[in-house]
């Protein structure tokens, strides 16, 4: 069934667990991450970045509409979400073609223009019934674009609550040593600082860069008020692995079965993220 994404995070604050968030981006790994909810019985998010529906030529429309057609046959809980989103248009025009949820991302811009412009989207959601995500601090690393490098810069608790009260997000993004992307050594989280932002923002928190945080200290985040965590590179990667060995073992197979094998290697690695979120 279609939720707000705000529906799903408050049933997993009152369980104490956490949400997967998944980037969908062709029919395959949407079938992967479907599957894998239905096989655990588990909510999950499904997002898209701007950029990858560039890349696609869709419109927001047109992947909406293909997420509820094959959501509709499925016995699954989830939310269709738009990820870093760095304009207040791209967040409307969104609402408008069927989301039920986006993130502005100001991480970029001073304090006061991220603030003014995630209240901005804030106020048009109010219209629309959608959830709404901003970060405060900025997470580092590759956020979908070959190349990227940016630099972050931690999350600082005591703007957490005026940013909150100021915008009327429904959950925040939190930048606590995390990064996107692929990692050449385990990051190293502030566990400390994710427990004063949790105290002081009184809304359900998001761990961006999923990948490559170890288990122990995804569980320990989620202990401490993260209520959604973002997976992308990993998940990714294990759909492109298993369709290379498809072809690799048999030169001959075709597009449809190299595919399915990229699909199932998605979904085991979907799994293993859900297990994680339930804690």
């Amino acid at each position: 069934m279609l939720e707000t994404m705000k529906t799903l995070l408050s049933e997993a604050e009152k369980t104490g667990k956490a949400l997967p968030a998944i980037n969908v981006s062709n029919m395959e790994s949407l079938l992967a991450l479907l599957d894998a909810a239905a096989s655990n019985d588990y909510p999950v998010i499904i997002q898209v970045s701007p950029i990858e529906l560039d890349h696609k030529g869709i419109s927001f429309f047109e992947y909406a509409e293909m997420v509820k057609l094959f959501l509709g046959r499925y016995q699954v809980d989830a939310a269709i979400h738009l990820d870093h989103a760095t304009t207040v248009e791209q967040c409307l025009m969104a609402m408008q073609g069927g989301f039920t949820s986006v993130m502005f991302d100001g991480s970029s811009l001073p304090f006061e223009e991220n603030l003014r412009k995630s209240a901005e989207v804030a106020n048009l959601a109010k219209k629309w019934g959608a959830t709404v995500e901003a970060e405060l601090g900025k997470v580092s690393g590759n956020e979908g674009e070959k190349g990227s490098s940016d630099k972050g810069f931690m999350t600082d608790p005591g703007l957490a609550r005026s940013f909150v009260t100021a915008t009327g997000i429904d959950c925040l993004a939190v930048a606590i040593g995390n990064a996107h992307g692929l990692h050449t050594t385990s990051p190293k989280l502030d566990f400390e600082r994710l427990l004063t932002i949790s105290k002081e923002a009184g809304v359900p928190l998001v761990l961006h860069g999923g990948t490559g945080i170890p288990a122990e200290d995804i569980r320990k985040a989620i202990s401490r008020g993260i209520r959604k965590i973002n997976f992308f590179t990993e998940i990714d990667r294990s759909f492109v692995a298993g369709f290379i060995e498809a072809l690799q073992e048999n030169p001959s197979a075709y597009l449809m079965e190299a595919a399915k094998a990229g699909q199932e290697r998605m979904q085991e690695e979907i799994e293993r993220k859900i297990e994680l979120c339930r804690r």
